[in-house]
């Protein structure tokens, strides 16, 4: 024999010797499942395998994990139940366990022990699960992954036989599915309603590894009990944890809440309400409103500027703009002795020693910030608690009961029932804003100054002359000049009343007594001098909005639709 022919007999024993690669391989000769719908809804299911084991991967035996954690389109979490109910390995029982994983459970069969390797064995897995049906409006349905898409291996064949609860005429069920990878729509299966109530299901190409089978069976409704909505309500709340802590917090505010604001938060029986010609006595018009709101606010702030100036302790100034007016103060030389603790703090922290103007403008923020401080501090000092009673610390357990609920909610969550944690989040805030102003209660003392209050709010704010005949007082209202209509002016403001006020006044001097009204305001200058409803409005309206807008300092707001340079800051630079 030849060199060369021994060389080719020695190349062709060597292939013949060689294992097959496919022969090798370890695999999932036959995957066949059964599915048992029973009436209450759970399916009983029997998986039967039958594997080639090498000793790579399969040593000891196969685990099979099973998907008990979902989340729905709106990211709740959806918990199914899955209970095993035994393992044979050829006929015989096989030990197993199991053990939790990030979305369900791992079923682990076989021991310490090694298979004898290579051979094949069929494991036949048991188990019960709930929660698998879909119910819609016109079917029923079991939706459902016979063969995942989590095996290593690759499966040479497969099937799947579902039987119903109730032998339901073929014509009435259908049976579809896919095959391939997770989201493929692949039909490498065939599809049979084999009997009435059974149909199968039947692989037609190998799957390769990662790869699975999903059926789909619709039936008639009614076969199977839909949960009711107090049932899914339940398992809303046990599978989404975060949302059940939101929900329990929700309720311990509101019990909370109510709780307080009935044994302190309940104000006491107003008076009868009559019209009164004068304000109360020893009452600036910021007091009026800091007590009628419980809280401070730029009216407080602008009745009472509005107050000093028509004591000859202040001139505002006025000047037209083609966007926006200019608005300035000047201090006046008067002794202001006539006036309370808060106008007076008002007054020193606007005009600091050795200064007699100021512009409102926000690059004057910081004045006019401190100015509001000192000005609400002496209003508080003076109204609280002596005339109504705030209950922060009331508030303050409410905040704590809604920021500790939410903070355990999202701890707990998991990131599932987020949707539900959040709704409860702002109806917790919600609740505490709306606690934060009905716990707020006017003492004895305050609710007779209340009652006060709203008389002359009644006066000031009638406008029409029958109306105003018919006011019930002690007495017919007193003429009303330019005198006493500056001299009120103020309490309208700060009552929100000034138009009203403004028009009772023109109707009972006249429109033309009315516009040079404001000619002859000493305290006042520039706008439209002739027309007193304009100045109405822009010495209530127009002036608190400026003084907001000047307690802005520069950078606070956004720079849309502004211009180089119109933020802080600033400056240049260059070289050396």
């Amino acid at each position: 024999m030849t060199p060369r022919a021994w060389l080719a007999a020695l190349l062709l024993s060597l292939a013949w010797a060689a294992p097959s690669p496919l022969a090798a391989q370890e695999r999932i000769l036959a995957y066949d499942s059964r599915v048992a719908i029973a009436a209450d809804g759970s399916l009983d299911v029997t998986e039967r395998m039958t594997v080639r084991a090498e000793g790579n991967q399969i040593r000891r035996g196969i685990y099979r994990d099973f998907p008990t954690r979902y989340k729905d389109r709106y990211g709740n979490r959806v918990v199914v139940d899955f209970e095993m109910l035994g393992v044979t390995r050829d006929g015989r029982p096989e030990p197993w366990f199991t053990e939790s994983r990030a979305n369900g459970v791992r079923i682990n069969t076989g021991n310490d022990d090694f298979l004898q390797v290579p051979a094949n064995y069929t494991y036949t897995l048991h188990y019960r699960t709930t929660r698998q049906l879909g119910f819609f409006a016109d079917h029923d349905e079991l939706y459902w992954n016979a063969i995942g898409t989590g095996w290593a291996f690759p499966i040479e064949s497969g099937s799947v036989e579902v039987r119903l609860p109730q032998a339901v005429p073929v014509a009435d069920m259908q049976a579809g599915g896919f095959t391939g990878a997770q989201g493929a729509t692949g039909h490498d299966f065939s599809a049979r309603l084999t009997a009435p109530g059974n149909a199968r299901w039947r692989l037609t190409q190998p799957l390769p590894p990662r790869q699975g089978l999903t059926i789909v069976l619709s039936f008639p409704k009614g076969l199977v009990p839909a949960p009711t909505r107090a049932q899914r309500v339940l398992w809303f709340f046990e599978d989404n944890r975060g949302a059940l802590v939101a929900l329990l917090g929700l309720l311990a505010l509101s019990g909370y809440c109510a709780q307080r604001w009935r044994k302190v938060g309940r104000d006491p029986r107003p008076g009868i309400i009559i019209a009164r010609y004068e304000p109360p006595t020893g009452h600036s018009p910021a007091g009026l409103r800091y007590l009628r709101r419980m809280g401070y606010d730029t009216r407080c702030f602008s009745s009472d500027l509005l107050a000093l100036a028509v004591a000859g302790d202040v001139r505002i100034h006025r000047q037209d703009k083609l966007l926006k007016d200019a608005w300035s103060l000047e201090r006046l030389p008067a002794d202001a002795d006539d006036i309370d603790d808060a106008q007076r703090a008002l007054l020193h922290k606007l005009f600091p020693a050795g200064k007699s103007t100021l512009e409102l403008r926000n690059t004057n923020a910081s004045t006019m910030q401190s100015a509001q401080a000192a000005h609400g501090a002496a209003l508080k000092a003076r109204y609280q608690p002596a005339m109504f009673k705030g209950n922060a610390g009331s508030t303050l357990v409410a905040m704590a009961i809604a920021a500790v609920a939410t903070a355990l909610a999202l701890l707990t969550s998991g990131g599932a029932g987020v949707v539900v944690i959040i709704t409860c989040a702002v109806l917790m805030t919600a609740i505490v804003i709306v606690f934060a102003v009905l716990v707020k209660a006017p003492t004895d003392a305050g609710r007779k100054l209340l009652d006060e209050i709203e008389g002359l709010k009644l006066y000031l704010g009638v406008a029409e002359r029958d109306e105003l005949a018919r006011l019930p007082g002690p007495d017919a209202p007193p003429p009303l000049d330019a005198e006493r209509y500056q001299r009120l002016l103020p309490h309208a403001v700060a009552l929100e009343v000034e138009e009203a006020w403004t028009k009772q006044f023109t109707l009972a001097v006249g429109a033309a007594a009315a516009a040079a009204t404001t000619a002859t305001m000493a305290w006042y200058s520039g706008g439209r001098a002739g027309d007193l409803g304009g100045f109405a409005s822009s010495i209530g309206s127009s002036l608190s909005s400026q003084i907001a807008s000047s307690s802005s300092p520069p950078g606070s707001s956004s720079g849309g639709g502004g211009s180089s340079g119109g933020g802080g800051g600033g400056g240049g630079g260059g070289g050396r």
